[in-house]
């Protein structure tokens, strides 16, 4: 399976990550639940990480896998109710800033 050419991620998907303790590498990375919160240090937290992969080679990051050693360990539930899609995308663009 190669994440980084897809466009919509399924379940199936996920779930394969963890079935096979898929790695996190430079272009993928796993983040519990815990890694989205209101506070301004997750924010933050989240802005660096998705400005890291920018500002690198790109990369998948993916919200609500715990990890174990850097593997794909199993599900960690996100609230989608709560950390919207739309929330992602306003915390992310208020706080990059593309340069010319």
């Amino acid at each position: 399976m190669n994440l980084f050419d897809k466009e919509i991620y399924t379940f199936a998907d996920i779930q394969y990550l963890i079935d096979n303790g898929v790695e996190e590498s430079i272009h993928l990375d796993f983040k519990a639940a815990g890694a989205l919160a209101k506070d301004d240090k997750k924010k933050n937290e989240i802005a660096k990480d998705v400005s890291a992969f920018a500002n690198s080679d790109g990369g998948v990051i993916v919200y609500g896998i715990s990890e174990i050693e850097h593997k794909a360990d199993s599900y960690s539930f996100v609230d989608g109710d709560v950390f919207t899609k739309e929330w992602l995308e306003q915390i992310i663009n208020s706080n990059i800033f593309q340069g010319s």
